[in-house]
């Protein structure tokens, strides 16, 4: 059976966020999930063999349309009409050291440094972050300081946890400011660390990045917070298939059944025809064969 892949998962997710199960495309209800989007991720397969349309009343059934007015019925998988498998982590059942306790060793480890380009950022944990350029392991010029150290994310704050940023990025956060004079803005240098898990890495810059004129991202792994149920991976799943079939009218499928029947028919003829040539080919060379001697 053939299939076409789809769109990816920002399109599946779309669709899924309009469409409700059992619902048709027009008047659907749903509501956003974001742990959905952050744990699931799917997987569009369009089938080229087409269903008689309303056959399949179920709840895991939706029917759309594209924009040619062509109906599909897609199946959706069971981790999208009900919770997903496997049990689910509740944080409040963690005894273990909170986030800043997990990172506190990094204060007396040495800094980090990361060239990007021209410049090298220095991040020292807890106190600064630096900016220079560095020739034979040198600094020359002038050296930048992009903020100093002022607070850190609260996870047992509720008001702070409200945004679930942290929680659906699965990132812990420090903010560095009053830093060096920004001629651009006319205002202090300020940058934000990010803390991400990687399970056997050591601790290190993995990206920084500008957004805005001199405020800066760092984005800094580390072994250290992998423990904590906040902070740990998701769950590598795979991509949960939704399977999509031509929804037809009686009318139109009675219309495509008589076509595969004339298909097939036309099929067998040629292949009968292509027997009778083969059948006559090797009669022919057979007569045309000289006839055998024997040596005595």
């Amino acid at each position: 059976m053939a299939a076409r892949r789809g769109p990816g998962p920002v399109a599946v997710l779309a669709l899924l966020a309009l469409l409700g199960p059992g619902w048709p495309l027009r008047g659907a209800r749903a509501a956003l999930n974001l742990q959905e989007l952050s744990e699931l991720k799917y997987g569009l397969e369009i089938l080229a063999e087409p269903v008689l349309a309303g056959q399949h009343q179920a709840e895991d059934v939706v029917t759309v349309a594209s924009r040619f007015k062509q109906r599909y019925e897609c199946r959706l998988p069971p981790a999208a009409v009900g919770p997903p498998p496997g049990p689910p982590r509740d944080p409040r059942l963690y005894n273990g050291s909170g986030v800043a306790e997990l990172l506190r060793p990094m204060g007396t480890a040495p800094c980090l440094l990361k060239t990007k380009d021209w410049w090298t950022y220095e991040f020292c944990y807890g106190r600064h972050i630096q900016q220079y350029h560095l020739e034979e392991s040198e600094i020359k010029g002038d050296i930048l300081v992009l903020g100093y150290y002022q607070s850190a994310f609260d996870w047992d704050d509720e008001t702070a946890k409200a945004s679930k940023q942290h929680q659906l990025r699965r990132y812990h956060s420090q903010s560095y400011v009053n830093g060096s004079h920004c001629d651009l803005t006319g205002r202090a240098r300020e940058a934000e660390v990010r803390f991400l898990c990687e399970e056997g890495a050591g601790d290190y810059i993995a990206r920084v990045d500008e957004p805005q004129s001199c405020s800066y991202v760092l984005t800094v792994h580390t072994t250290r917070i992998c423990h904590h149920p906040f902070l740990r991976p998701a769950p590598g799943l795979a991509p949960q298939p939704i399977r999509c079939q031509p929804a037809l009218s009686p009318a139109q499928y009675v219309q495509y059944v008589r076509a595969q029947v004339s298909d097939t028919k036309r099929k067998v003829e040629e292949i009968s025809e292509e027997l009778r040539t083969l059948d006559t080919r090797l009669w022919s060379d057979r007569d045309s064969e000289p006839p055998s001697q024997t040596t005595e």
